[in-house]
């Protein structure tokens, strides 16, 4: 091989091993982003006020969404008021499904709002959707039975 071939090969293994580094340990270290990167690990307990509370602070509990001045659909999603909000309640824009179905996340109407497969809009309104991570705690959350915790 030649100098110049040993020398690209070099820095592409170099260059791979960077990214793969990056994508191993990969978290979002710029705290004003706020966003989750991450999924906990397997069977990691999911707190309702340290893991999805924030989530609900960084993306809906606000003015025109679901702060306490106008919720839509009666929802505040500010904290102390959103588990009692959210908890085996059922929804206000038809009979039937309940907002989170404790243990049941396929059956809780606010993951279909997250990921886009319930009735109306994906939420959050007029933002870009939650991250998978960020649902996927939600939903480890509710499949560990909604505690409040």
């Amino acid at each position: 091989m030649t100098t110049s071939v040993v020398a690209r090969l070099a820095l592409c293994a170099g260059f791979a091993g960077v990214i793969a580094a990056v994508a191993t340990g990969c978290t979002n270290s710029e705290s004003s982003l706020g966003k989750i990167s991450v999924v906990p690990p397997m069977n990691a307990t999911i707190r309702f006020s340290a893991d999805v509370q924030p989530i609900f602070n960084q993306n809906c509990a606000f003015a025109g969404c679901h702060g306490s001045a106008s919720p839509a659909q009666g929802l505040v999603l500010e904290s102390g008021k959103a588990y009692q909000n959210l908890v085996n309640v059922p929804v206000v824009e038809f009979p039937g499904p309940i907002r989170v179905v404790p243990g049941n996340s396929a059956m809780s109407y606010l993951v279909g709002k997250l990921e886009g497969t319930a009735f109306g809009d994906r939420m959050p309104d007029q933002l870009p959707p939650l991250p998978e991570a960020e649902i996927q705690i939600i939903k480890d959350w509710i499949d560990q039975g909604a505690a409040d915790n």
